[in-house]
């Protein structure tokens, strides 16, 4: 019976901060709801392992092996997207751990339905981590999604609407935010890349960043007024150690490259600008750079 009430008090503390999360990141992070629907199941649905009893070591240890590989995965995407949010799904498996290592009882048989329940439970967390997979590296349009490296909240909308008030194209819209961000921002000397991640709010509350975040707040602008805008990584080929962002963003059935940290510091500087500069398309490949990353 104490065991029963310790799993139920578990069971709704992970389930409690599961939904709250979610709905964090459905409000705050205005995340597509295919990306939002993977991750807030990754890490609500881990949490029914504490509606049943789950006795035997072989169980438990199932339970175990998906838990971890879960948590691999929300520390995959975090790593690759240099954003800490998917961490945050890990609190909730964290607590279904503590149970099972603390209160969880192994000197009892495991009953037939306890083995269903584990397996459907077991095979659906799989299926869900496959679908996470897809979400995270082969998304079909990634152009336009929020949930990967550039993330963007619904300030960032109201604020590229605001930019955009009396554009009438996606090409006035895309000079707009181009233009905007060469007169508003100035180049961060002072980062270190080494520990560099893109962080909406701090960018547009300091007006300073390098490559990395003018890349991903204009493509953040733009894809929030459903423009297709890739970022760019690539290394330049006179010196491989010099590595750049910057951007390639698709307007008047053409994709166009563009360089907001270049043309920033040129406006500084009353220099020449790189300004648009049309491409064949998104993959083509760099005179002056090898590119490492299109996402």
């Amino acid at each position: 019976m104490k065991t029963t009430k310790t799993r139920i008090i578990f069971f709704t503390i992970a389930l409690t901060y599961s939904l709250i999360l979610g709905f964090y990141m459905r409000d705050f992070l205005v995340l597509s709801p295919p990306t939002l629907q993977v991750f807030y199941l990754l890490s609500a649905l881990p949490t029914l392992f504490l509606t049943v009893n789950i006795n035997s070591k072989a169980m438990r240890a199932t339970v175990y092996i998906l838990l971890i590989l879960i948590a691999c995965m929300n520390i995959t995407y975090a790593i690759y997207c240099r954003r800490v949010f998917p961490i945050l799904a890990i609190i909730s498996l964290g607590i279904v751990f503590m149970y099972f290592i603390a209160f969880a009882n192994a000197t009892r048989k495991d009953r037939l339905l306890t083995k269903i329940f584990v397996l459907v439970l077991s095979a659906e967390i799989l299926l869900l981590l496959f679908t996470a997979y897809i979400f995270v590296y082969k998304q079909n349009c990634v152009s336009l999604t929020n949930g990967q490296a550039t993330l963007w909240d619904v300030d960032t909308v109201k604020l590229a609407d605001e930019i955009c008030t009396d554009c009438d194209s996606e090409e006035e819209k895309v000079k707009a935010i181009y233009e905007w961000m060469t007169r508003s921002f100035e180049y961060d000397y002072d980062c270190n890349p080494a520990i560099q991640y893109f962080n909406i709010r701090k960018i547009l509350r300091t007006r300073k960043g390098i490559c990395y975040d003018f890349a991903h707040l204009f493509a953040a602008l733009c894809r929030s007024q459903n423009i297709p805008c890739y970022v760019v990584d690539g290394n330049k080929r006179e010196n491989v150690q010099y590595h750049h962002t910057w951007n390639r963003v698709y307007f008047n059935d053409s994709w166009w490259n563009i360089d907001v940290t270049f043309d920033t510091i040129q406006t500084i500087n009353r220099e020449c600008l790189y300004g648009l500069r049309k491409i064949d398309c998104a993959c083509v490949t760099d005179e002056e750079f090898f590119i490492t990353k299109i996402y």
